[in-house]
């Protein structure tokens, strides 16, 4: 506890974002925390926390971003739960992934709320498989997209599984699975020929984004393998 003796009460003010969001680059937490102040001012705050061992980091080598996330002292002086805060080190990387991609899909407006894993876990219980994330929107008509964020190729038997449990779920309208590598995307492909007619193929889009590692989030027109055709968010959405 000797962080509360050491660190301005304001400071966890700039941290209540990421109870929200998980991670966050300095860049994205200053503008969800609505800090006013100068960079390199926050930038100091950052630094405190982080030596207080309140916050940790790590940089994308790709963009050079520093990322930032809550520990355990932190979580826990916020009054959340540690359990669904709580960043597992061998997959932040993924997880910073995850959040800007959802980042991204909230600020469109046919899109009403989103839900991290953790968020989506306690809002949906009962819900078949708990994805990276959930998007509740309307279009015409409500719907719920699940996002599934791949960046290692799972076991085919266990991608088939996932692909059928979202396929026959009555709450997930469709399930999103994004990739910036062409060896999951043409696996993935294979795996809907081989499910067949045991699946309901309407139900599964598959999109390449070839560059969503290097920071760059191109949601709309970042082609979509959908019902064996290539096709853009853009288009079938009809947002064009």
């Amino acid at each position: 506890m000797n962080y509360l003796e050491n660190i301005n009460p304001s400071y966890f003010e700039v941290l209540y974002p990421l109870t929200k969001w998980k991670i966050l680059s300095i860049k994205d937490l200053k503008e969800e925390a609505e800090y006013n102040g100068s960079l390199s001012g926050f930038y100091k705050i950052i630094s405190k926390l982080e030596k207080n061992l309140l916050i940790d980091s790590f940089i994308n080598t790709w963009t050079n971003k520093k990322y930032i996330y809550l520990m355990p002292s932190a979580i826990k002086a916020l009054g959340k739960n540690i359990s669904t805060l709580n960043i597992n080190r061998d997959i932040r990387f993924h997880d910073s992934i995850v959040t800007s991609i959802t980042r991204e899909f909230n600020t469109y407006p046919f899109i009403e709320e989103v839900f991290l894993d953790f968020q989506t876990r306690e809002k949906f219980p009962l819900l078949e498989r708990v994805p990276d994330s959930l998007l509740i929107g309307k279009l015409g008509r409500s719907f719920n997209i699940a996002i599934e964020v791949e960046l290692t190729q799972k076991s085919s038997d266990r991608v088939k599984e996932i692909i059928r449990t979202y396929s026959s779920s009555k709450l997930v309208n469709q399930v999103l699975y994004i990739t910036d590598k062409k060896s999951i995307l043409n696996a993935y492909q294979k795996y809907l020929n081989e499910l067949g007619e045991e699946i309901s193929k309407e139900k599964i889009l598959i999109m390449y984004m070839k560059d969503m590692a290097k920071g760059k989030v191109e949601i709309m027109n970042s082609p979509v393998l959908f019902k064996d055709k290539v096709t853009t968010l853009k288009e079938l959405f009809g947002t064009a």
